[in-house]
């Protein structure tokens, strides 16, 4: 169940959904630390920072999932403003740091969105992979990106997936439009299904307890 709070939802003790523009940002604030998975979509940013001055707190680390622009629009703006630490995985940091350009799928509507939806570059991103936390796991999930990746909120059992799987109506689906590799995506989807006990919190769609 739900409960309001600011702009945010309370997903559970530890873990809030901040209302981020048609995608879903959530932050952990755990053993006096805070953690932003995802920015949302440029847009997004202006509310993601809103939600912190709030609460008079500000993100220690973001984990990207994915370089998708609806998962990293808002980086730039939340690394000027609260310079915490990113990490996101090591294949797709060349793409958030401005240094190349991402595979799109083959999609018309992917090569759209892929033109029409710009981010501003960051520096100094680390590599997902070499994240290291007592309580949050990093999990390879790819398909839906090179290197899409999930993170496992230990004490609670809550997974992060960003687009690895969407959710809706209860069931959770590979999004084929925007998935680069759909052989590895379901692969990927599968290693989620089979994880018994965690709720899966997506970046688009709600959560789905396993």
């Amino acid at each position: 169940m739900f409960v309001s709070f600011l702009i945010g939802m309370k997903v559970s003790q530890s873990v809030t959904r901040i209302d981020s523009n048609m995608v879903n940002t959530y932050s952990v604030e755990y053993d006096g630390q805070i953690i932003l998975i995802d920015s949302g979509m440029k847009s997004s940013a202006k509310r993601i920072i809103s939600y912190y001055d709030e609460i008079g707190k500000k993100p220690d680390i973001i984990l990207i999932t994915h370089y998708h622009l609806d998962h990293v629009g808002g980086l730039a703006q939340l690394h000027e403003k609260f310079s915490p630490e990113i990490y996101a995985p090591n294949v797709e940091i060349p793409v958030i740091e401005g240094k190349s350009k991402p595979v799109q799928p083959k999609g018309l509507l992917s090569k759209f969105v892929s033109i029409m939806g710009k981010t501003d570059p960051v520096s100094g991103v680390l590599p997902a992979e070499e994240f290291s936390s007592d309580w949050m796991t990093v999990i390879e999930t790819p398909g839906h990106t090179p290197g899409s990746t999930s993170y496992l909120f230990e004490p609670e059992k809550m997974l992060f997936v960003g687009d690895a799987v969407n959710v809706k109506n209860s069931e959770a689906s590979v999004n084929r439009q925007f998935s680069l590799d759909l052989e590895k995506a379901e692969e990927s989807k599968k290693k989620i299904m089979a994880m018994s006990g965690v709720t899966i919190l997506p970046g688009h769609g709600e959560p789905l307890k396993l």
